[in-house]
Order: structure tokens, then sequence, then C-alpha cells
């Protein structure tokens, strides 16, 4: 204890530091007023009695009573002294004893308190210089028992002496012990923290202790530099007992437009074996003893639209910043990217380069080898600002380059597919192909023109125009085995799609003594000329596909321009929405979509199998549907849809929420059927998910979320939190539990726990990212 606090300072980042002792003008006046003035012209003595107050060069004193010597320019005052100082302290004392300009004194039976709620009692002070020393002080953040004053507060720290330094905005304490519940936990030499009005200054941070099965235990020491103003680096040690000595460090810099991070890490492994579970299959965690990453995150504002930056990170291995859970880039998937975006009131522009770092503990890498690498990614719209004819004009271009080193295919059992060894399972059984090795490029431009009219008491006609064309470039190493469609090979490929259609909607409000609602039936025709090439080339943008209500009335129901909706489409429904009272409020909708003529895009088969089960695969598609309302701090939505011919329910997604007083929670029910006829190894998918958290009492909050399969009757995560805190101290706890039926040497489970000392500092255990573990302070 006494190692951690001697040298413990809070945690800061690289920030303008701020300006330096208080200089009073010469000039200055001074405000005077008192109940009784007495000047002696003998002695040059200056006597306010009753009420002084005193406001001179931002110091503002209150006293019983004031005396001024004009030959000594010094200035007592006596009987309930309080002072103000223009940085925000706020001194009690029982007399005092200063210069004219306040630079210099004497203070006797004083307590300070700092605009950051801290405070500072002594038996005496002296301050010279911008330096005052606390003589016996006594140091906390905690606020003063109302009931009790003298009992000791929760912490605080006693020392010889307190030096609150004006030059170096720092607080120094000598000789002192650190006190819980007025009793001496630990004895500091000296302690040395910033001042309220100076979060950056160089030292020690708070150590953080970790354990885990393949590391030990570990002490990591993080070690803050302040370079500049403008620039900090925090470097840290991290000692593990099994493993060896791991070093971090991380540069960071400010400019005027952006900012640039640095970071790197590294260890000489003592023992890589302790990783390997079972000797015959080694993991990438034992193959190598150095290993290491560097990383790099920046971001720069080139003018107020325009923004370029980027994140990337390169490592030895594919899963050191994993096992080592370095800040940032401990999690399974991290991108890596370079971006240029821009932001106008009409426009909006992105392009991106980016990949994929998976990290785990395979040593072949498959997994990421499966990853694409995108180089680089467009994303352009623009809402033309001048109408064409009546309407409204809308542009949107988009583009993607990839490759990828290794296919990434699904067997129809759910099953990968091995590339190591193809036997694994026979080509035949091959269903879904969500990327091939090889290069892949597509660029899409489309123009859209809309106008909505209002005719015949309120009919709206909405008359939609919309052309667009696509250049597709495929490079793969291996064409489809078993496909059922028509792959359309390597080369360059071009399509385009026109469109015409109408809608049509018919609002209609209806309005009782304390209710209003919106009846809206919608009618929808689509008219265009079969999707060339659907299903013949690789789909790596519409793979998310989901139809729902929310999708129901959409020009083009795929999530990106990889597939286009081809042939003559309707889609009839009806739209609702209404409140009751000033806190009520209702929506729901429902419809279905009906292919006429033409090619049905979605009833063609496609190389990621996005369209398999989506409900519009037949001319009729399913109902779907979507409710809600919400009351107050409580929410209900549901949205499903329904087989069109027996009414089953194919999927179905229902929240709740509810936000009341100390309360916040929320519950969340999803299932999808297995789809008809059945294909090996399909079943149904429920899940349950719940969330959350109460404030028990002013200082105690508790928190907790919990993921459930209902199929195969199993927590998929299990997480718990507990937090205490109040104006000075905070501790928190934290457990997670998840479910890994791939991997069952490794960890599922880990506590988190952090005691934290408001001004002080910290001490932290485990890995656990919760936000209960941060106190607010």
């Amino acid at each position: 204890m006494c190692t951690i606090f001697a040298f413990a300072v809070p945690e800061a980042s690289a920030q303008i530091a701020a300006p330096g002792g208080i200089n009073v003008p010469a000039d200055q006046k001074m405000l005077l007023v008192s109940d009784e003035l007495i000047y002696n012209n003998d002695s040059g003595i200056v006597i306010a009695s009753g009420g002084v107050q005193i406001d001179y060069g931002g110091y503002k004193l209150v006293a019983d009573r004031v005396e001024y010597d004009q030959n000594t320019n010094r200035m007592q005052a006596f009987g309930s002294v309080e002072m103000l100082e223009p940085t925000g302290n706020r001194i009690y004392a029982d007399n005092l004893d200063v210069t004219d300009d306040f630079a210099d004194g004497f203070l006797n039976a004083l307590r300070v308190e700092t605009p950051d709620n801290t405070r500072i009692g002594a038996e005496s002070a002296e301050r010279i210089q911008g330096r005052t020393t606390f003589n016996h002080g006594i140091y906390t953040a905690c606020d003063a028992c109302e009931k009790n004053p003298d009992r000791a507060p929760f912490w605080q720290v006693k020392a010889k002496r307190v030096i609150q330094n004006g030059e170096t905005k720092t607080i120094r304490m000598e000789h002192a012990r650190f006190e819980l519940f007025g009793l001496p936990i630990a004895y500091l030499p000296y302690l040395e923290i910033p001042d309220h009005d100076k979060k950056r200054k160089t030292g020690f941070l708070t150590p953080s202790y970790d354990s885990g099965e393949k590391l030990g235990y570990g002490v990591r020491v993080p070690f803050y530099v302040a370079i500049s103003p403008y620039m900090d680096a925090t470097i840290t040690g991290t000692g593990y007992t099994k493993q060896g000595f791991l070093g971090e460090a991380e540069f960071r810099q400010n400019f005027a437009n952006g900012e640039h991070t640095l970071r790197m890490a590294g260890i000489s492994q003592r023992d890589p074996g302790a990783f390997d579970a079972v000797p015959s299959k080694p993991t990438s965690d034992g193959l190598v003893r150095e290993r290491g990453m560097i990383s790099s995150t920046g971001q720069f504002r080139i003018n107020p639209r325009w923004t370029f930056g980027w994140n990337g990170m390169l490592q030895t291995d594919n899963n050191f910043s994993r096992t080592y859970g370095i800040d940032g880039y401990a999690g399974t998937n991290i991108k890596s990217e370079v971006y240029l975006t821009g932001l106008s009131n009409r426009s909006h522009f992105d392009m991106r380069a980016f990949r994929f770092d998976i990290q785990n503990a395979d040593e072949n890498n498959i997994a990421e080898k499966r990853q694409a690498v995108v180089h680089p990614s467009l994303d352009y719209n623009r809402t033309f600002s001048d109408p064409i004819a009546g309407g409204e004009l809308l542009l949107n271009v988009n583009g993607y380059s990839l490759s990828r080193k290794e296919d990434e295919i699904k067997a129809r059992d759910g099953d990968v597919r091995d590339p190591l060894d193809p036997s694994y399972f026979s080509p035949r059984d091959a269903d879904r192909y969500k990327g091939f090795a090889g290069a892949n490029s597509r660029l899409s431009t489309e123009l859209e023109w809309r106008r909505t009219l209002t005719v015949m008491n309120g009919l709206r006609l909405t008359p939609i125009l919309a052309a667009r064309g696509d250049v597709n470039s495929v490079d793969i190493d291996t064409a489809p085995g078993d496909y059922d469609g028509t792959f359309a090979g390597n080369g360059t490929h071009a399509r385009g799609m026109v469109t015409a259609g109408l809608e049509a909607s018919y609002p209609v409000l209806v309005t009782t003594r304390n209710s209003s609602h919106v009846f809206e039936p919608v009618a929808q025709i689509f008219i265009r000329p079969d999707e060339r090439l659907a299903g013949g080339i690789p789909n790596e943008d519409a793979q998310s596909f989901v139809f729902d209500a929310t999708s129901l009335f959409e020009r083009d129901k795929f999530t990106g321009f990889d597939r286009s909706e081809g042939g003559t489409r309707a889609n009839l429904g009806l739209r609702y929405s209404g409140s009751i009272g000033s806190s009520i409020k209702t929506h729901a909708a429902f419809g279905q979509s009906y292919h006429l003529a033409g090619l049905n895009s979605f009833a063609t088969p496609d190389l990621s199998q996005a369209t398999r089960n989506s409900g519009l695969e037949d001319d009729v598609s399913d109902f779907v549907g979507a409710a809600g309302f919400s009351i107050g701090g409580f929410s209900l939505a549901s949205s499903a849809r329904f087989d069109k011919d027996d009414f089953r329910n194919e999927r179905t997604d229902v929240r709740a929420g509810l936000r009341h007083g100390r309360l916040s929670s929320s519950l969340t029910y999803s299932e999808i059927k297995a789809p008809r006829p059945y294909v090996a190894d399909d079943e149904d998918r429920r899940e349950l998910t719940a969330y959350g958290s109460l404030k028990v009492h002013d200082y105690w909050s508790v928190a907790a979320s919990t993921s459930y399969d209902l199929i195969d009757k199993k927590f998929n995560r299990k997480a718990f939190a507990l937090l205490y805190e109040d104006e000075c101290f905070a501790f928190s706890l934290a457990y997670e539990h998840k479910r890994d039926d791939n991997n069952t040497v490794a960890q599922d489970w880990k506590i988190g726990a952090r005691l934290s000392f408001r001004t002080l500092g910290g001490l932290g255990a485990g890995s656990v990212d919760s936000p209960l573990l941060k106190p607010s302070f």
C-alpha cells in the first residue's frame, strides 16, 4: 500500500496547461465595507471592524476585524476569517497576516476548500512567493459528516507538511499517513499530486493487477510523462509470474487541427509452451517467443467539412494483443483503416480502405485469411438543391475493390470448409459462398427522382423514376463447384437497371376528445426489367437481408449494391401513428408484397444465400407487421413476419424498455423459424436478452445483463456489476461469463474490480470492461 500511494497520480491526457500564479496590478483599487473605520495618523494603522468585506484584485475577504499597517504594508484579519482567492480556493481561518497584495502571509487554525471540492486543514500555514506550506496538515476529498462534523472522513492523508506550489501546480505531502475511517493504513514518505487546476503531471499512475491461467499473476505499473502542453506519453511495465516482462509505450500529440497516437508493446515470453493445452495441437501464442505490436491512430480536420484519419495495427502474430489485453486492441476483430470523409448540408462523401485482424489461437490464421482486404470502398450521396420538374433529385455513387487469400465457404451442415483438408466435405455439399479468394471490384451510380403531389381531397401521389449502372470486375481463384445458379465467370461485367414507380397513400386523421390517430393506406408499384446476372456475381455487401415492416415500402429491398431488385412488384400496406393524451404514443404497420411480372430476384439462387427463406421468394410474399407504444418511461415494440399460407410466425422481435426514476431496464426476445422444406441441421433459433440497472441508494448501483439460448437452454452471456460511489470514494465489482462451445480450454469467465479515491487515483484488477467499473469522477 505504501508503494502504491507514494507514486500514484490520477491519469491524464495531453492538453494545454493552465497559466501560472495570480498577479495583482499595482494600480488596482480596493473596495472595503465595514461597520466602523478608524485611521490612526500617529501609528499609520487603519482598523476596520464589524462585518468587514474587502474586494481587491480578485481576492475577496470577510472578517470580524481587519488591521492594515501602512508602515509594513501588512494586513491582519481576526475572527471568522474567510478569503476567496482568484484561483477558486476558499480559505477559512481564525486569523490571517498577509502582505497588502495578498502574495505572502501567515494563517492560523485554517481550512482550505478548492474548486474541485478537496479540503486541506492545518494548525497554521505560511505563504511565500506563491508557495503555501501547511503545518501538520490534513488532505481529503470527502465532505464532513453533517451530523457529526468532528468525525474523521472516510479517507484522509495526515502529513507533517502539506506544500501547495502555485508555480508547479502541485500538492506535496511529506511524512504522511493514509487513513481510512480515522485508522492509519499506510505510511507515505511523500505523496505528490496535481493541484485542482493542473491535470497533467509527470509521475507514476495507478498500478493495477491481473491474473490468468497462462500468464500468471501480473502487476501493471504505468508512468505518465508530460512532454509539453501538446504532447504526452505513458510508459507501462507489466511483470507476469509465468511469462516475464511486458513493455508498453503510448505517445500522444495534439495539433491545431487534429491528434495522433502511437502505441507499441512487446514481450519475450518466458514459457511459450504454457499456451499449448494439447501438445499435439500448438497455438499461435506458443509458436514464438518474441512477440509485439505497433499501432497508429490519427484524425485531422482539413476544414470544417472534410476529415482525414487512420487507425492501423501490425503485430508479430495473430493473437498477441488479445492475449495480453492491449488497451483498445484486445477484441477478437480489430479493424485497421484509413479514411477521408466529407459532409455538407446536402451531400456526404466517405472513402476508406480497411482490413480486419481476427485474433485467435489458430496457428494457421485461417479466419483472418478469409477476411476481405478492402482497397478502397466509396460511398457518395447528394440531394440536389434545385428542383427538377418540380421534384427532388438524388445521386448515389457506391463502389469497392477488395481481395482475400482464402475462400469462405459454409456447408449446408453449418461447418466451415478447411482449406488444409479439401476432403473435409464434398464440394457437392457446398451451400453458402460468403467470399472468394482472389479479387473483386464494383462501381455503381444511381439517380433517383421523386415528387409528391396532393390531389383529390388528400390523396398523395408520388411518381418515382430511377436509373442505375454497375461495372463489376471479377478475378477469383476458384469458381463455385456445386451452385444452382449460373456463375458469370471472371472478367468485366456491366449491368443496368431502370425503374418507374408510383406510390399512392391516403392519410386519414381521426380525432377524439383527448387523442388523435392517423391511418394511412399505402400502395406502390415498381415496373422494371429483370435483374441482369442475378446471383451470378459474388455478393459482398448485400448478405444481411431481412424482410420486415421497415423494408416493405423500399424501392429496392436489398441492403447493398451487389444485388439489384428486378421485375415488376407491388407493395400494399397500412401505416398508423397516434397519440392519446400527452403521454401515450402509438405506431403500427402491416402489409404484403407481390411479384407481378418478370424474374423474381428473391427466387433466384444467390452465392451467399442471402435470399434464402426471405419471405419474398414466392409471387405472394409473407405478411410483415410492426406495432408499439410508449407511455412515460415504458416502451414496447414488436415486429414479425408471418407465413402467407398458414400465418405461421417465421420471425419475431419483441423489445420492452423501462426508465423510471432510479431504474433502467430492457428485455428483448428474438425468434427465427427454420426454413421449410428443412435442410440438414436447420433448426429454430430463439434467444432472450435482458439488461437492468438500479440505483438502490444515493451511493449504490447494480447492473446485470444476460443472453439466454431458449433452444439449447444455455446462457450465452451473463454479467453483473456493483458500484458504490460518493463524493470522494468509489468501489466497483463486475463479473462476466461468456459461452464458448468451440474452445473448451478457454477462460469463459472473468472478474474485475476497482477501488478509486478521488484526486489520489485507485486500484484495479481483472479485465472486465463494464461501465460501472469506472467512477464518474
